[in-house]
């Protein structure tokens, strides 16, 4: 029987075509949640060789295809580059010397093809876990396929803990080199059978059950051991049991770097490369993980330089709390589709002084079609811009408060 096209993930093809390159001669060049933000393959050093690997992940990953479909695409593209070979790779920061490398080593193919979408799709989990933790509120860590796993590993399998436990923040799966580890989410009920409780879940090759205690409680495996980055001098604090590199969780750390990332460039940047940026931000479906968030995040909402010089801010960047944009979710039926037009708004919007007379704060009035949008903006004590509400408003109610206020409406009659 012809089997049909897998269908992957939205989540899963985003994570990984939302990368920017990074060339490297090391793996530790590109390190820990970097690579939420960014692609690489070690000894990669040329631009097009990596780009050869880029493009051929991508269109295996979106076909939901496996390494042995593949390893005939990349050795095609290798070749016509000259790279099915073994050749020398010379360190761009010559803090090593030349290395020999092999792309068309099997070995070397599987571990470049296994750690990258093994990592989009643990993000891709998380994302969907994010969502659905209304109904599906606690992650089990469940047994690993591999034939000889980890001792510290075992020690994980059948730990229950909410999806929001600082310990999936370490111990996403993979959590190492070659890490089948999974986890499975699980409704509160299933939890609190399951917690306390002993389970027979298979048999070993010598016919010895296979036994698993469910738990809410974390093993001690020992204090986090320090490890240095040879390459960078970074020293990074890695849980007992996890490879160096593998101590964070994919799809956490692609929402948190994003906005990090961005909230310097958009600093710098004029104002209409600051609107590309921005739109591309609000597409991005980690960025959307912050309505189930329960820590606050400042969001990147808009770049408005004459706010700024209105408002006397210390930068042109306007952000959005994070529980602003979950009450007004909650408890007023938006969506963050509503938010993500707040680019748009604060760049087009009509400027108007607040109707309570606080000089440090403006209401800003925007048409989208037939809709008004009202927020407001004010310069927080440090200088910052920040949005602390946004909602829809109808045109008579407007008219009526601004006359009320003293204020014209803004489009005429």
């Amino acid at each position: 029987m012809k089997r049909g096209k897998i269908a992957v993930p939205s989540e899963v093809t985003s994570y990984f075509d939302g990368k920017t390159n990074a060339p490297a001669f090391s793996w530790l060049d590109v390190w820990a949640e970097e690579h939420a933000y960014k692609f690489t393959v070690a000894k990669a050093v040329e631009l097009d060789v990596l780009n050869a690997f880029r493009s051929t992940m991508s269109a295996a990953n979106a076909a939901g295809q496996g390494y042995d479909s593949w390893k005939p695409m990349i050795a095609k593209e290798l070749t016509r580059l000259g790279w099915w070979q073994p050749r020398m790779v010379s360190d761009p920061s010559n803090v090593q010397p030349d290395r020999m490398v092999d792309f068309s080593s099997d070995r070397r193919l599987k571990n470049i093809f296994w750690s990258n979408m093994n990592s989009a799709r643990s993000a891709g989990q998380w994302e969907r876990a994010q969502r659905g933790k209304k109904a599906l509120p606690y992650a089990l860590y469940v047994r690993t396929t591999s034939s000889d796993p980890r001792p510290e590993h075992l020690l994980w399998v059948g730990l229950i803990l909410p999806i929001d436990d600082p310990f999936w923040q370490t111990h996403w799966p993979p959590n190492g080199w070659g890490c089948k580890c999974q986890v499975r989410m699980i409704t509160a009920r299933e939890a609190k059978t399951l917690i306390g409780t002993k389970r027979v879940v298979g048999k070993r090759d010598d016919g010895s059950d296979i036994e698993i205690w469910y738990t809410d409680n974390p093993p001690d495996l020992g204090p986090d051991i320090e490890f240095r980055n040879r390459r960078t001098g970074e020293v990074s604090l890695v849980p007992p049991g996890i490879d160096p590199g593998w101590q964070t969780n994919p799809g956490l750390a692609r929402a948190e770097t994003l906005i990090q990332q961005l909230d310097t460039r958009l600093a710098a940047a004029d104002h209409g490369d600051a609107q590309s940026v921005l739109d591309d931000l609000w597409a991005d479906p980690y960025l959307r993980l912050v309505e189930h968030r329960a820590e606050k995040t400042w969001l990147p909402a808009g770049h408005a330089p004459k706010l700024q010089e209105e408002l006397k801010a210390v930068s042109p960047v306007v952000s959005i709390p994070s529980d602003v944009i979950r009450d007004r979710i909650a408890e007023h039926s938006m969506s963050i589709d509503d938010f993500a037009l707040l680019p748009q708004m604060l760049a087009e919007a009509a400027v108007l002084p607040d109707l309570k007379s606080d000089d440090a704060t403006r209401m800003l009035l925007w048409q989208a079609g037939k809709t008004i949008w009202r927020a407001f903006v004010k310069v927080s004590a440090n200088g910052y811009l920040r949005v602390n509400s946004l909602h829809q408003k109808t045109g008579d109610e407007l008219k009526r408060q601004l006359k009320r206020a003293g204020m014209e409406w803004p489009w005429g009659n």
